[in-house]
């Protein structure tokens, strides 16, 4: 995932992605040049495979620093011209250095390395700097087409030359033109897509307060995972005591700033139990989780964490627990829909809530057999609506 929650790239898929925006045109535009002005045989030698892969290993080195998080945008950017210039100077010898292409390749890498490193360090004029990186590519195959030219004629390279013929002119000036065009759409493009981001981050994270963390990192990799199933989940209730009485003489602000600090002190007794999800209804806590052990231990958890809170305003809190089969998916209509737990082992899981005393957690024998506990503390629990009494027990 990336910082979106969305499934990230690979980097391969990144690396090719760099190499044909950036790693890949010098290289591939000095493979032709090369390649037009060569002996037949060109292909059967190193220098095409070794310009392709100086291209490629670039590529892969720029997307692995940045995976990283640790980009190095000047080095990387000579990782290129560095390997090809070694193993080439190796076959050739001093003379190597000596051909114009090489050095233009060179050139052209310091040129991007200088403008990505200035635009990593100085954001207020990232604008300026990407609109002359967009022109310095769009260089790449007017210098080496006057560079075909010299040495398909066998004449210096000389620009009083090159420009004295006016086709060269048009030519430089629509490929210059052509750079600050690109610029201008590269520019908007990354704005679009780093106001794409913000949005993204915040979608994801309103989705998060709705859903739950699990649910949606399910729901965006298989969005049938939202569709209602009956599932097996332990279900836990927690509510405080005598919550009403309390909150009558109470301003809204001061209830709303109690129920938060009550349900932050819940929350962050669960950083080791993920629940499947939490849900919030005024002084009552439901959380749904996928065992009954995870359900009991963070129903003893909630409450310790939450005690010292609550007697601050004289109150206190019971919890219930039972686990069985429910039907789990998104429910409602057209207009308003919420991801929800409906059966009669949630009705059950309340009802043993409401008869938990101060402090207590009642689990249903049903939750303490799944949960692998003996407690011998038990009793029977009247519930509205239940026909026979509910056996429970006292967990600790």
């Amino acid at each position: 995932m990336d910082s979106t929650g969305l499934p990230a790239e690979s980097l391969y898929a990144r690396a090719a992605r760099n190499f044909f925006t950036h790693s890949g045109h010098v290289p591939l535009v000095l493979l032709i040049l090369e390649a037009l002005l060569a002996k037949p045989g060109y292909f059967t030698s190193t220098d095409p495979y070794l310009l392709l892969a100086a291209g490629i290993l670039q590529a892969l080195l720029m997307e692995w620093l940045a995976g990283r998080g640790q980009p190095r945008p000047f080095l990387a950017n000579l990782a290129g011209p560095l390997l090809y210039s070694l193993i080439e100077a190796g076959l050739e010898g001093a003379g190597f250095f000596q051909q114009w292409h090489h050095q233009a390749y060179w050139a052209f890498a310091v040129g991007f390395a200088l403008l990505q490193w200035a635009q990593a360090r100085r954001t207020e004029v990232t604008a300026t700097l990407l609109m002359a990186e967009n022109v310095l590519r769009s260089a790449i195959p007017l210098v080496m087409y006057a560079m075909f030219e010299a040495r398909s004629k066998d004449t210096a390279l000389s620009l009083d030359i090159f420009f004295a013929d006016r086709a060269h002119d048009f030519l430089a000036v629509v490929l210059l033109l052509l750079g600050v065009l690109l610029g201008f759409a590269d520019i908007n493009l990354r704005r679009s897509l780093a106001t794409v981001r913000a949005l993204t981050v915040r979608l994801r994270q309103y989705s998060e307060w709705s859903l739950g963390r699990g649910i949606l990192d399910r729901a965006i990799a298989d969005e049938r995972t939202l569709s209602l199933q009956r599932v097996t989940r332990a279900v836990l209730f927690l509510d405080i005591r005598g919550f009403t009485a309390w909150s009558e003489p109470q301003t809204p602000e001061a209830v709303v700033g109690m129920l938060n600090d009550f349900y932050r002190a819940a929350e962050q007794s669960l950083r080791e139990i993920h629940p499947i999800k939490i849900k919030y209804t005024a002084d009552e806590i439901m959380a749904v989780f996928a065992t009954a052990a995870e359900a009991v231990q963070a129903g003893s958890r909630m409450l310790a964490s939450t005690r010292a809170l609550l007697a601050q305003s004289n109150l206190s809190a019971g919890a219930g627990v039972h686990c069985g089969q429910v039907v789990e998916g998104v429910l409602g209509g057209e207009g308003a829909k919420a991801y929800d737990f409906i059966g009669d082992t949630v009705n059950t899981a309340q009802r043993l809530c409401d008869a938990a005393a101060a402090g207590e957690l009642l689990a249903s024998m049903v939750a303490c057999d799944a949960a692998g506990l003996a407690p011998a503390r038990q009793r029977d629990v009247l519930a509205k609506g239940k026909r026979e009494p509910l056996r429970a027990a006292l967990v600790d």
